[in-house]
């Protein structure tokens, strides 16, 4: 047991943090003061090797895992880094392995929306939504005329019972469950996977081509949207992935484009389909609609209809018949905008217009009344605007159809300022917030003569010089996510179940697929460098060394390789050689070390830290995330200590030969508190 000063309570913990925050904030704006205290002379020699490999491992992956560093000097940089680029050349099956607690990850969007139908469907098919929307009855309000809480209160407790007996006798789940699952799958694979450049990219991807997890229709197609769409294409050509976003029903329904038509469209006639979202323009035409037949008879196999069926896609037709036709020019402004040539890219409000028009009638397979409500990409030509269009000055002839949409993704991922746009990103993603001009000009050369070829891109960018500069070294502060799975790496953590996790991750500011603006989250330090996030990532800190995450389990006592430290400052010593590779600035050191001796707040150039707004609460931050029915919560009351879930996690986890599981280590909570502290650093706070 270390038998140096205590952390006397939380309120000191706090001062000490509130410390480091300021620290970190004068850091986003001076790099200088985040390195070691040698930079002046690292800086003129360069990076060491070491450093070069760290810098690798942080820029093209989620940081180094205990062993990593030496890993990369034995194969070497080179090679490490061309297997990164061609990920397919990477043994991943231990990942799969891992993967397999997440069921939805390998379904069709159909099957999908039969797994995990939406609370509105349900209630639409059990006649739910008629019957709350029905007045009250004069039994059921109160003297002032407003509905009863009371009987509100319980027609909602029934509507949920409802639900719940219908995922019960339907074999169905909760919606819900697809974006912890999407949230689990995307931390596991950033711990996990060896193949660490197409996490990164995926995750970058992503957040470019945003979409909005809460929106409608994309609860039930986000998973088909990054499994299939994003993932697929993350070291390809950038003009597919283009086309594979502009074809997604997630990206569909996230900008509206399923229901963009032409001011002049015209339903299909009598023999057409009764719906006109319903299927492909009409297609399987008879009298009744795209199934044909007498809609009384009941028919077999995939047309197999009964009348409600058949009468609520009636009543769909007739509500789409009722709405106004028009262009929505949604998707249109921001592919060019956001996905390609930039809000400055030289575009009109005639373009948007002009593309908008192009992109009408691409829509989606939507059955009306069903629950596989959201389908794959379809064409509809009764919806396209079918005259002469002119984009960026390029005409696009008449009668074109569909190809008109292609012609304008053509445009656009063929443009010297698409790949300007792209190629700025990716330099500020991977070297600086303010990235070197030459460097960019550089990797768009690159774009304009590999035809996009975004591996190409990449290559340029982790060979160039300016990817090695010293003063891209912790240049970059890290987002919430790429903190959690980075602390979760450099402390050789295992996690099982990420739900925690997550959680963690949103409070410090970043909920995954969460994020409701399409031009995604920024890359830039401003988002995440002020003093309320900045607390939650010292909070994670703390909580993650002392096992207070959930799901995941860290051995601080292994990592200080002692069972009893001498003293605080050897523990203090051995943290920041574990963690920051013993780089770090005479300031951060100054205050964790008076933080130590002495216990109290200190007061140092930027005033006194301690009227930095800070959050009150237990002496342990973290136990605020754990839910009523988390693994301690339920071991403290006796009861069982795994859910349902974590146990599913931990059987999967086992089958691979896993090591510590979901039991977390006891940890000497003063030494976790150490390592907890340097969590919080700002070194390692960059990457």
């Amino acid at each position: 047991m270390m038998t140096g000063k205590r952390f006397r309570d939380s309120r000191t913990i706090q001062r000490t943090t509130a410390f480091l925050l300021a620290l970190l904030m004068v850091g986003s704006t001076v790099a200088s003061t985040l390195v070691a205290a040698d930079t002046k002379t690292k800086a003129a020699k360069g990076l060491t090797e070491e450093q070069k490999i760290l810098h690798l491992l942080n820029r093209t992956g989620f940081g180094a895992r205990p062993g990593d560093v030496e890993r990369v000097k034995r194969l070497g940089i080179d090679k490490y880094l061309d297997l990164q680029l061609h990920p397919e050349r990477i043994d991943d099956a231990a990942l799969a392995a891992r993967l397999q607690q997440f069921e939805s990850l390998d379904l069709s969007l159909a099957e999908i929306n039969e797994k995990y139908p939406a609370p509105q469907v349900i209630a639409r098919e059990l006649g739910l939504l008629k019957a709350k929307k029905q007045q009250p009855d004069a039994d059921k309000t109160a003297p002032d005329g407003q509905p009863d809480k009371a009987d509100e209160e319980k027609d909602k407790r029934e509507y949920r019972q409802a639900l719940m007996e219908y995922y019960r006798t339907h074999d169905a789940k909760p919606v819900n469950l697809l974006l912890q699952e999407l949230q689990g799958q995307k931390i596991i694979r950033a711990i996990y996977s060896e193949r660490q450049l197409q996490e990164v990219m995926s995750d970058f991807w992503f957040n470019h081509f945003n979409v909005f997890w809460a929106k409608n229709g994309v609860r039930s197609t986000a998973t088909d949207y990054e499994m299939n769409v994003i993932r697929p294409h993350t070291m390809g050509k950038f003009k597919d992935m283009l086309l594979a976003t502009a074809k997604s029903s997630a990206m569909m329904q996230y900008l509206d484009n399923f229901q963009s038509s032409s001011p002049d469209m015209q339903l299909p006639g009598r023999r057409g389909n009764l719906n006109p979202l319903a299927g492909n323009g009409g297609q399987k035409r008879g009298r009744f609609g795209a199934f044909g037949g007498n809609p009384n008879r009941q028919l077999q196999g995939d047309d197999q209809m009964n009348d409600e069926m058949m009468k609520r896609r009636q009543q769909a037709a007739q509500q789409f018949a009722k709405r106004k036709p028009g262009i929505n020019e949604n998707y249109a402004r921001e592919l060019m905008e956001l996905h390609t040539l930039g809000v400055d890219g030289g575009y009109s409000q005639k373009d948007v217009q002009e593309v908008a028009r192009c992109f009408t009638g691409w829509s989606i397979n939507f059955p009306a009344g069903g629950k596989k409500a959201a389908g794959e990409f379809a064409y509809k030509p009764f919806m396209h605007d079918n005259g002469e269009k002119t984009i960026l000055g390029q005409k696009i002839p008449a009668g074109g159809g569909m190809k008109d949409g292609e012609m304008v993704i053509d445009i656009l991922a063929h443009s010297p300022i698409t790949a300007k746009f792209i190629s700025t990103k990716l330099v500020r993603r991977f070297v600086s917030d303010n990235p070197p001009q030459a460097l960019i000009d550089r990797v768009a050369g690159v774009y304009m003569k590999s035809d996009g070829d975004i591996r190409e891109m990449l290559k340029t960018i982790f060979t160039a010089p300016e990817f090695y500069a010293p003063e891209s070294y912790r240049a970059k502060i890290k987002t919430p996510f790429e903190l959690a799975v980075s602390a979760v790496r450099a402390m050789g953590g295992e996690t099982v179940n990420a739900r925690q996790m997550a959680q963690f991750i949103a409070k410090m500011g970043q909920p995954l697929y969460l994020y409701q603006p399409p031009t995604g989250y920024p890359d830039r330090a401003e988002q995440w460098v002020n003093t309320g996030v900045l607390l939650e990532r010292l909070n994670f800190g703390l909580a993650l060394s002392s096992n207070r995450v959930a799901g995941t389990n860290v051995d601080v006592n292994r990592l200080a390789g002692k069972a009893d430290m001498v003293n605080d400052k050897q523990a203090m010593d051995k943290a920041i050689a574990v963690l920051l590779n013993n780089e770090v600035s005479p300031q951060t050191r100054s205050v964790l070390e008076k933080q130590l001796r002495e216990g109290i707040a200190v007061k140092g150039e930027l005033g006194d830290v301690s009227k930095i707004p800070t959050v009150a609460g237990a002496a342990m931050p973290g136990e605020e995330m754990m839910a009523d029915d988390s693994a301690p919560a339920r071991k403290a009351k006796g009861g069982d200590a795994l859910t349902k879930a974590d146990r599913k996690a931990e059987n999967a986890y086992r089958r691979f030969g896993g090591g510590p599981t979901i039991a977390q280590a006891k940890v000497d909570p003063e030494l976790a508190k150490v390592f907890g502290l340097v969590l919080g650093s700002p070194e390692f706070q960059r990457r």
